[in-house]
């Protein structure tokens, strides 16, 4: 039996591209809708199994739907959500894939005040890849990674509960977090990696990259994902990337009297090493990679 009768995702790129062919593939919901910029993006869309069908047209495409996926920029799902919200129907459930939550949600529980019958629940699958595009879409992307559900003492049990196992379906494994704790935490185990990466390219000399192996290789892949959007993520979630910087800083001048001591440099390395064992053997989705891990 479907999870859902209509999902309707807005925004039918890597993310909303993979989550489209993941529920199909998988019988999570009668009809995949999309809601695209254009007729040639539909085709391609549907041509390539992302959606059943597509409009351009928001407050159309969204109406009967049971679960509504805002996939657009971070920026941009605000004020999404305040054109979507007064076209669903009581029961409606409407989450996003964001990887910032806190401002986020706080905005949409505002809106939904007046619309007591819908459900928001902010949701983030850490799953990705440095490509974009509904061409980069699959639906095997989510599987095996961690997907965090971010509900609030306002957010109905039952519209949790649903995307838990929309998560499930697509076999991913969920985990509630609240906003402000999902911020936090993605600021260490995203976003900081993701300024890691651009800073490594940007200290290294162009001359040695040719000597690169899968060390440099690895920890920089995620430096070519889009800009715009990576952009986005830092300014809606500067205070905690802030901090993660400082604690991160902290930990490399560690390191580096360490190594200019000669002394305990083994000790900090084998700490981190055990650390990183224990989370291959434990962490869903440890080996996600992209701008959503």
């Amino acid at each position: 039996m479907s999870a859902f009768g209509r999902v309707t995702i807005v925004g039918v790129g890597l993310i909303g591209g993979s989550l489209g062919m993941a529920i199909r593939r998988r019988g999570l919901a009668r009809e995949v809708r999309g809601v695209l910029r254009s007729a040639d993006a539909i085709q391609e869309a549907v041509a390539l199994g992302a959606v059943d069908s597509g409009t351009v047209d928001l407050e159309a495409g969204v109406k009967g739907s049971d679960l509504v996926v805002l996939a657009t920029p971070p920026e941009t799902v605000v004020r999404m959500a305040a054109r979507v919200v007064p076209c669903l129907a009581p029961g409606a459930i409407l989450t996003d894939v964001t990887s910032v939550k806190a401002e986020i949600v706080r905005a949409v529980e505002a809106l939904l005040q007046t619309v007591p019958a819908v459900a928001f629940v902010g949701g983030h699958p850490m799953a990705g890849n440095e490509g974009r595009g509904v061409t980069s879409a699959t639906p095997s992307l989510f599987e095996g990674t961690a997907y965090l559900i971010t509900p609030t003492p306002q957010t109905p049990p039952e519209a949790v509960n649903r995307l838990a196992n929309l998560a499930r379906g697509i076999g991913a494994v969920p985990v509630l977090l609240g906003p402000d704790e999902h911020d936090r935490a993605v600021a260490f185990v995203s976003h900081l990696p993701y300024l890691i990466a651009a800073a490594l390219v940007r200290a290294t000399d162009p001359a040695v990259v040719a000597a690169a192996g899968p060390a440099f290789l690895g920890a920089t892949r995620v430096a070519a994902s889009p800009v715009e959007l990576w952009g986005q993520i830092c300014r809606l979630n500067r205070a905690q990337i802030l901090v993660a910087l400082r604690t991160f800083g902290e930990e490399l001048r560690r390191l580096e009297r360490a190594l200019v001591d000669g002394d305990r440099l083994d000790v900090l390395l084998e700490q981190a090493q055990a650390v990183r064992v224990r989370l291959s053997a434990s962490a869903p989705g440890a080996a996600a990679t992209g701008p959503g891990a």
